[in-house]
């Protein structure tokens, strides 16, 4: 088995570099504004019970509050808890990418509750994926909803043959969708954040020495340049490549990459530690108003322009998680 002891290590220790812990000794505006948008979604959310994609975003996004401030709010865990800690499958579809998103927060809440039935239903999911062999991924998007799970739990259980087959379906979704030469996953900018914001937990998952990890980590660089160019003099990126409307669940999300991305050490922070700060004053400035709801964001897969009153889960979930990674990167914080 090619696994080297520091995969190990890196499961053990991901939560040191993905999802930082801060003391709070001094007022920090970063978690002030996380804490702020995660509330107001908690009080004003619809179907905020319902197991499915957009709420696992949000969760992950929640737990990465918690570990950043310390404090939780008790509502992830009762989340994971009602959906018996199963994933929300099409029968036809059992492999599909956007049930599997629920297997993000389920892999965080376990670092409070490692009993192992809270992963046993992804981890038969994904095996059972890995033993079909085929590969499903057919949407940039897959690389938030999927990938991090397969990286997670391969190196949990130092399992070659998962991480291999990740790389397969990575590696088969790039040669559909990925231009090489721009690249960019797509025109529509929501769809490239989705595809950053994915890779970048992929490499946040995986230790320095992993071939993997350099894999995704090469194409989330040529993404970070391509997407740093495409940012608005104001700090959004807009909807589409060629649009003017500001987006701001996509500009969480290559804000989170990118910061995630220097985080890790595969990003310059001389060059992109300025796009992050631009990205992140954009978002606190206009995207959040003042009672915490985090605006301006497109449905999924949409063209029509968001507005101050558009919100999801998702979003929020991204916002939470740029902040996480933007609170190493703030004095003060």
């Amino acid at each position: 088995m090619r696994f080297r002891t520091s995969l190990v290590v890196a499961f053990v220790a991901v939560g040191l570099v993905s999802t930082p812990v801060t003391a709070q000794a001094v007022p920090c505006a970063v978690t002030d504004a996380m804490t702020k948008a995660s509330q107001h979604w908690l009080t004003n959310g619809p179907d905020l019970a319902a197991n499915n994609w957009s709420n696992a975003n949000y969760h992950v996004g929640n737990l990465a509050l918690v570990r950043t401030t310390g404090i939780s709010n008790h509502k992830t865990w009762p989340w994971v808890k009602a959906n018996k800690f199963l994933l929300p499958l099409d029968t036809a579809h059992p492999y599909a990418a956007d049930p599997q998103s629920s297997g993000e927060p389920y892999l965080d809440v376990a670092f409070f509750h490692p009993e192992p039935e809270v992963l046993q239903p992804l981890r038969d999911n994904l095996r059972a994926q890995v033993r079909d062999g085929k590969t499903y991924w057919t949407t940039p998007d897959a690389l938030n909803m999927s990938l991090p799970s397969f990286t997670r739990i391969a190196v949990a259980d130092r399992d070659q043959a998962m991480l291999d087959y990740a790389q397969k379906s990575f590696r088969a979704l790039q040669r559909r969708t990925y231009n090489e030469f721009t690249g960019l996953w797509s025109f529509h900018t929501q769809t490239n954040g989705w595809a950053v914001q994915g890779l970048a937990k992929a490499v946040l998952n995986l230790p320095a020495d992993s071939p993997a990890r350099a894999d995704f980590a090469r194409t989330l660089r040529k993404s970070a340049a391509a997407l740093a160019r495409q940012q608005r003099s104001d700090g959004f990126w807009a909807s589409s490549v060629h649009g003017r409307d500001i987006e701001a669940a996509s500009t969480a999300m290559i804000t989170y990459a990118i910061a995630a991305g220097i985080n890790a050490n595969v990003l310059d922070r001389p060059t992109y530690l300025p796009i992050v700060q631009r990205g992140w004053a954009a978002l606190t400035s206009k995207a959040l108003a003042a009672d915490g709801k985090f605006g301006y964001v497109q449905a999924r897969g949409s063209s029509t322009p968001a507005s101050a009153g558009d919100t999801a889960g998702f979003a929020v979930g991204s916002f939470l998680i740029a902040g996480q990674q933007v609170v190493p990167l703030t004095p003060g914080c």
